[in-house]
């Protein structure tokens, strides 16, 4: 039986049942496709994970720039303490909260948050607190990218959302790109498919740096032609990596995982929100690479097929757990 990752994109999306899902890809550094597989050809989905290195990139250009230091305590920044919501969606007054002082983010670099090296967990839906060492491991975590954001939202005094939008969207030409909903999208959102066939349509209204955004393909692919273009900023992401999955040669870098190929490094994040699966990667010497946005659970076996299509190799990355 022909592998999944053997199977032409089309056929595998129509195989998978996908109500939507469409894929770009990217040729020395620049796009060169969008293609729908299923539903409309101007979709915008929910990119959950994939918001994280679009983060990274902002954090990245304000170490460029001079006001942000890699190796910095985050408490150089938020000196009063970081005032952790118990659920990242839910941040208005009166909403459960504690408040990490600033001796303990003293303990955590901003270079720590870009690897998942905080020692923070994924999520937390109470008091805030170290699951390991800071600097000892690689741990994922959408609670260090959150902190991230406070961080960001403290040296520009403008809300993640804004700022983006101002310094990184707009002048990429990205106008169907936001962390927070627009009335606007409405008409070409989809909705989330889940396992058991529910649907979801969240709408994010306050931006969660971790996993709000709303992008197309299209977009999402002028993104990384951004990333392939710059090279100090690559640099700098394939710098102070850790080492994530030791058999299967994977790392994480500042804002990407890296899975060292045949071709030379690969860059990666998949996505994962309810109902929805993402990801993207590309590769740091030949600059090919793709994204691949998906309204369904059953949606990531694209990404391997896509990956075989146009950055043929082994990519371990497909085996990592948290994406298997």
């Amino acid at each position: 039986m022909m592998a999944l990752r053997d199977r032409p994109p089309q056929v595998l999306a129509k195989e998978l049942g996908l109500g939507a899902a469409a894929y770009a890809a990217l040729g020395a550094g620049k796009p060169v496709a969008a293609v729908p597989l299923a539903g409309q050809p101007d979709a915008i989905f929910q990119a959950a994970s994939l918001t994280k290195p679009v983060v990274a990139l902002a954090a990245l250009r304000l170490v460029q720039a001079g006001r942000l230091e890699l190796d910095a305590p985050v408490s150089r920044y938020l000196p009063g303490g970081y005032k952790h919501f118990h659920n990242a969606l839910r941040r208005a007054p009166g909403d459960a909260f504690d408040l990490l002082p600033a001796s303990t983010l003293a303990r955590v670099t901003v270079a720590q948050l870009l690897n998942h090296s905080s020692g923070f967990p994924n999520w937390s839906s109470g008091r805030l607190s170290f699951k390991s060492e800071p600097g000892e491991r690689w741990g994922y975590s959408g609670e260090g990218y959150v902190l991230l954001q406070n961080v960001i939202e403290a040296i520009t005094q403008a809300d993640l959302a804004g700022y983006l939008e101002r310094h990184l969207f707009a002048p990429l030409g990205m106008g169907d790109t936001s962390l927070v909903w627009r009335d606007s999208f409405g008409a070409r959102a989809v909705g989330g498919s889940m396992l058991l066939g529910i649907q979801q349509r969240v709408r994010f209204h306050s931006a969660v740096a971790a996993s709000t955004l709303y992008t197309t393909a299209a977009d999402y692919a002028r993104f990384m032609a951004a990333v392939l273009a710059d090279d100090a900023v690559l640099a700098l992401i394939l710098s102070r990596t850790v080492e994530t999955d030791k058999p299967l040669g994977l790392k994480w870098g500042l804002g990407w995982g890296i899975e060292q190929s045949a071709g030379g490094p690969c860059i990666w994040q998949w996505g994962n929100n309810p109902g929805f699966r993402a990801f993207a990667m590309a590769n740091v010497v030949s600059k090919g690479g793709f994204v691949v946005l998906t309204n369904s659970e059953n949606g990531m076996p694209l990404a391997a097929s896509i990956a075989h299509a146009i950055l043929p190799a082994e990519h371990n990355a497909f085996r990592f757990p948290w994406v298997a």
